[in-house]
């Protein structure tokens, strides 16, 4: 019950921030201008300071062969999520089956996944999310960036220089030193790692206000993607953490984070790459609903398993 309510609450805050931006650009106060502004400043500024952040923040408390594992199990996460998106959806139009694939693909880890393992689990597993926030990042800018924007061509120079690769780059050799990091450069980090949420929100509602309501309920291709992020990419992968078995903590703390909705990032790059931001926004706002019953189900479950297999 304690992780049901955890969640609902989390779910019920992100869902107040969507509302928000729904009414701001319902009453004209955000304009699409500022939407894609706030998007580029989420994608190229907050991004890599919200990795160096999650990494300086967890510095030394687990080894190498754990910081391992932690990095291993959302990239098999993610392939799963990549093998079901690529079976699914082929007779869409290729815009919607770009949008549909990548909301299959790329789960909210971020803005939703820390927040509810910190509930759950406890700062452990803040550690292993934070691994989690960096694979997802390097995989959304380089697998992501290329289905959104196909045009480009994916140069060595665009993976090692997109925001995630550049926010790894810094903070994980920090993550190794013992230094106090100096508070002119930890404070700004931090206060620019705390907007992310509310202003992905924020910019998601204001696309949700674009959308016909009735298209919530009518486009079913939108549930029929949110099945295969709610359901079957979870309990895929939770099958894989039977076969592994990794300890308590990074087993829950996995299992969560696979189970999350749609990412904001759908939204921000389908802005970003002027590909259907309409259809991105219902993904992620219609995940995010159904959510509130799907990942208590998987935590509930992966907490069970995590005792059974422990007391073995």
């Amino acid at each position: 019950m304690s992780a049901l309510l955890t969640i609902a609450a989390k779910v019920f805050v992100m869902l107040v921030l969507i509302f928000a931006g729904y009414i701001l650009t319902k009453k004209s106060i955000l304009s699409d201008r500022g939407m894609t502004e706030i998007t580029a400043l989420l994608l190229r500024v907050v991004t890599p300071c919200l990795i160096i952040n999650s990494l300086i923040d967890s510095r030394g408390s687990i080894g190498l062969d754990k910081m391992g594992l932690a990095a291993l199990l959302p990239t098999i996460a993610t392939g799963i999520s990549v093998a079901l998106a690529f079976l699914f959806f082929r007779h869409e139009t290729e815009e919607r089956k770009t949008v549909l694939r990548f909301s299959t693909i790329f789960s909210n880890v971020g803005f939703m996944g820390m927040p509810l393992v910190q509930g759950i689990v406890g700062e452990r597993g803040v550690v292993h999310a934070s691994f989690a926030v960096v694979v997802f990042n390097v995989i959304t800018w380089t697998l992501g960036y290329k289905m959104m924007n196909r045009e480009a061509k994916l140069t060595a120079k665009m993976i090692l220089l997109n925001p995630g690769m550049i926010g790894m780059a810094i903070g994980l050799p920090l993550y190794f030193l013992t230094f106090d990091i100096p508070m002119i450069i930890k404070e700004p980090l931090e206060m620019l790692s705390a907007v992310n949420t509310p202003l992905a929100m924020i910019v998601i509602g204001g696309f949700v206000a674009k959308v016909d309501i009735k298209s919530f309920v009518s486009d079913l291709s939108v549930y029929k993607m949110s099945a295969m992020r709610l359901l079957a990419a979870p309990a895929l992968f939770l099958g894989v953490l039977l076969l592994i078995r990794p300890e308590g903590d990074l087993f829950i703390a996995s299992m969560i984070l696979a189970a999350t909705p749609v990412a904001a990032n759908a939204v921000l790059f389908a802005v970003q790459y002027k590909k259907d931001s309409q259809l991105a926004s219902k993904a992620v706002a219609v995940s995010t609903i159904l959510s509130i019953l799907t990942i208590p189900v998987f935590t509930i479950i992966a907490q069970f398993a995590e005792e059974l297999i422990s007391s073995v």
